[in-house]
Parts: C-alpha cells; structure tokens; sequence
C-alpha cells in the first residue's frame, strides 16, 4: 500500500490541496509550523478510507469534500475521485462498476488492510472518526454466533489509545519473540513481567440482562471476550467479587460490581497466550474487554534493570509508554497492505529516542514494500537520517493557501542545527539572543580595530568578549584570517542597517551580500598567491 498523490477540493484549511508522495519511500514525514495543515492531512486521509470502507449497496454514506487518491496496492493502481457524493474509480486505468470495486472481494483486493492512527494528544474529534469501525467490531465480537476466523478481517481502522500499551506490553511477553525482548531490554530496561492484575467491572449492558441470570460470573458476556474471561478464570489465583464506590471526578463517584482475576508471573500468562494462534489474535482478545466496556483496569508489574524492586507499568513515564505503544502496535498488528499514520508520536521521547525513532519504525516493518507510514512531527531530530524524498514541506502561501513541497536538499548529513536553520525548520540562527548580542559586538569592535579607532576602553572590551565567547566555542574561528576580513567587510557594508530582522526577504539579502563578499576576498587571496 502505496499513496502516490492526494487533492482535496475543500477540507478544513487545505483548498485546492495537492500532495505528491514518493511511493517507491516506506516513509514519508510531515513539516511545517502549526496550522500549517498537516494534521488535517492525516484526518482527511482517515476520511478517505473511512468512507471506501463503509461503503456498500445499502450504506452509501461519503467524506464531506470531494477529492482525489492514486495509490498502488497489491500491483494494482487505484485511481478514486469523489465528487458530488459520487465515486468515479479507475484500476489500473479500467474503470470499475461501483457495485465490483465495493464487494468484500474487491475491498480485500483494493483497499489496505489497516488503516492505523496514532497521535499523541488528545484529541475527541480524532477519536470520533473511528467510532462507526469501532461500533462495526463490537457488534460483531458480542455475538455468540462469533467466530475466530472472522477476526483477521474485521475493522480496517485502528486507533491508538493509552489502554492499548498494557495490552502491548503483555503480548510482547506471550510468544517472547528474541528481537522484541531485545528492544524491551535495551531501550526500555524492561527485563520481565511480575505479575498481571486484570481489574474488571459490570458494564452498564449487563444490569438488565444479569436479572434473567443472576449466577452468570462474568455478567452474560458472550462472544470474543468469553473464552479469554473463561481461560483468565482458570488460570487466576483466588477470583474476588467486590462491590465499591468509584470516584468518576473530582464531585461525583459511582457503585461498581468488580472482579479482581491475578496472574503470578509470566508462565501463566504464556498459558493465557497458548489459546490464541498468535500475538494479534490475543491482541484484539484483550482489546475485546476495553471495547465491551468490562475492563476498568489492569496493573503490571515489571522488572526493570537498576532497579530495587519491581514497578508497575503505570509508573513508566509518558516517553516510554508511548514509543511501546506505537512499535508495539506496529508489530502486533502489522501486516501487509497497511497503511500507518502518526501524528506527532515522538510528543514526550527524550531526545535520544527521537533521534533513533525512525529506526525503531524500520525494525518493527516486516514488509516494507508493502507499509507505508505517514508522519508528522515538530521536532528536527526525528529526520536526521532522512533523504529529501521522504520529507514533504507544508507552507502557506500570502493568500492562505496551503502548498506542499519536496524540499530541495536531504536532512541527511546537516546535523540538528544544519536543520533547524536550512528550509525544513527556518530558523534564521540557533544562537540566543545574548549571545548574539556580544557576537554582534564583537564583529562591530572588529571594524573599528581594523581602522585603527578603537580606545583603550574598548580594546579591554574586545580582549574580555574574545574570552567570553571562546568559552562558549566561538572563538576558534578568528584564527582564520581570511574570516576575520570576512566580518570585516560584512559589517561595513550593512553597518546602517541597524538590527538584523530575520524575515525571508532579509535574510536572502544577507546571503546575497555574503557570497558577494566571499567570491571578492577569494579573487584577492588568488591575486595574492600570483605576488
């Protein structure tokens, strides 16, 4: 699964929006500053396939704004305009009858398997787009006419949420595969799983229907999440019963019926995973419980290295549950044919983690060619390793309107600050305004020393802002005199400017003039090797 470009007439902020992506790139990262309408992208993308999903003879609900998507998938190229509340659809240039391109068959075919979506906030509006997916699956899983195999192929959209990292975090320890227990270990310091405790309550479903079967001890669940409670039960040590109170907010508390089912250790656990095929089926096993609205909580304890005692997985920070979450859920449900979409994942990472993010994404990948991955970020560390064609810009032009563009050299090699100052962040210096001031100073005492104009005073003043800024790593530059003649020259030919702006226009100026000045001292310095 492969996009290869994207217009949208009118969503949000994009107007007239036009997007092309290298499709031969697994990943491809978002830039630009807020309000820039990149998230809006990534929402306008769930929409898209939202809508081609649901669509069927009966339910012809479709995305309020009319577009365009050309991806390839599976070999094919999947041409889909939608206009008027109506689809045209061309594969691999044919056009298609909507009644074919919409059977289960074709969607299987034509369509990506996942739709996975990440983002870091929270966000209710995000949220909502999954809702119909959501309801779809739970439909399906309560019945007690379900059945396993139907599991693979239900909900294509998949949204993130922080419940998920514990239910990551258990199926990283059930099949124990040597490359996950490796990332555990070395990045996360996690060396093992305690205990487990699964905190479960009576949903508000069953009040009615545990009337009729008041000896029912898990509420008259049915469907997915029956075996998993029933398998929970067996292997559980002492099963409690409770009745509490439960603060919902700061004024308000409710009474739960609760059932408290523990885990000692790992081995039970594995026995637990040992019913379902694979790490994905006890995956959507658990997920089954937080969609039926049984699980209230679940308390891990960990063992970490350099730690006295074990914790719970609860007192991890944000940075960590986080980056589990996301390269949990990419390995537990990944797949071919899927399409990954990530907004501002790496929120709380430290910088390190930032840094190796993308490649933590390409260990987790089994199928490269098949996955594409969509992110957005604000931060320069996330695309040090990255090649231009996987960076898209977003910019908004005087009018408004918002423009992509692929930029024009690669993040790789610039290092964090080459970034930050280069089109992709910018920023006109990475240099604080007090330093820059005694910078500033400096070059100004520069000029007057080389006509001979500056006082004892400021000759004192010139000695003490050498030391200064030597010691913060300026220094070593002013024992090239050609740099010397450089700031010389530069300072003299704007010194009725006043104080650098900044703007674009501004700082094209002074780029301008400094090649001007380095392609003069370098005619003067070759006339000087002829003397």
């Amino acid at each position: 699964m492969r996009i290869d470009q994207v217009y949208i007439e009118d969503y949000k902020n994009l107007k007239q929006f036009t997007i092309n992506l290298d499709e031969n790139k697994m990943k491809t990262v978002l830039l630009g500053q807020n309000a820039s309408g990149k998230s809006n992208f990534i929402e306008a993308l769930i929409l898209i396939f939202k809508y081609l999903d649901l669509r069927t003879d009966t339910k012809r609900d479709t995305p309020n704004f009319d577009y365009n998507i050309v991806y390839k998938i599976q070999n094919h190229t999947v041409d889909v305009t939608h206009k008027n509340k109506t689809y045209t659809i061309f594969v691999n240039g044919e056009k298609q009858t909507l009644k074919s391109f919409f059977s289960d068959e074709a969607k299987a075919k034509y369509q990506p398997k996942y739709v996975f979506t990440y983002y870091s906030g929270l966000s209710n509006k995000l949220k909502e787009l999954f809702w119909d997916h959501q309801n779809n699956f739970y439909n399906k899983i309560i019945g007690e006419d379900f059945k396993d195999a139907e599991l693979d192929s239900l909900r294509k959209l998949f949204y993130v949420q922080l419940v998920h990292s514990y239910f990551v975090l258990l199926a990283y320890f059930t099949h124990e595969e040597e490359e996950s227990l490796k990332f555990l270990n070395e990045v996360l310091s996690i060396e093992d799983i305690e205990s487990i405790l699964f905190v479960f309550k009576m949903p508000k479903w069953a009040e009615s229907r545990i009337k009729n079967n008041p000896d029912d001890i898990f509420w008259t669940a049915k469907g997915l999440v029956r075996p998993f409670l029933e398998k929970l039960w067996e292997l559980s040590l002492a099963p409690i019963y409770n009745d509490e109170k439960i603060r919902t907010d700061f004024a308000e508390t409710e009474d739960q019926k609760r059932l408290y089912l523990y885990l000692k250790g790992k081995d039970k656990l594995q026995e637990l995973a040992k019913t379902y095929t694979n790490n994905t089926a006890l995956f959507k096993a658990l997920e089954s419980t937080y969609i039926s609205k049984l699980i209230a909580e679940v308390r891990i304890k960990v063992k970490k290295k350099n730690v006295d005692g074990s914790i719970t997985f609860k007192e991890l920070s944000e940075g960590e549950q986080q980056l589990l979450t996301v390269l949990g859920l990419l390995r537990f449900t990944k797949d071919e044919d899927s399409l990954i979409l990530l907004d501002e994942p790496d929120t709380h990472l430290n910088p390190i983690w930032k840094w190796r993010y993308l490649e933590f994404i390409d260990k987790v990948v089994d199928r490269p060619a098949s996955t594409q991955i969509i992110l957005n970020t604000h931060d320069p560390l996330v695309i040090g390793n990255l090649t231009k064609e996987e960076v898209r810009l977003f910019r908004t032009t005087a009018d408004g309107k918002i423009i992509v563009e692929e930029p024009e050299v690669d993040p790789r090699g610039l290092g964090v600050e080459g970034i930050l100052t280069s089109e992709f962040f910018g920023l006109p210096t990475t240099i604080d305004d007090f330093t820059q001031d005694k910078l500033d100073r400096r070059n100004d005492l520069l000029v007057k020393q080389q006509d001979n104009l500056l006082s004892e005073q400021e000759l004192e003043e010139l000695r003490v802002l050498f030391i200064e800024l030597e010691d913060l790593g300026f220094g070593n530059t002013f024992r090239d005199p050609l740099y010397q003649k450089f700031i010389v020259a530069y300072k003299n030919r704007i010194k009725d400017q006043g104080k650098n702006s900044y703007t674009k226009a501004e700082l094209d100026k002074q780029n301008a003039l400094a090649m001007e000045i380095l392609e003069e001292l370098s005619k003067e310095e070759e006339n000087d090797s002829y003397r």
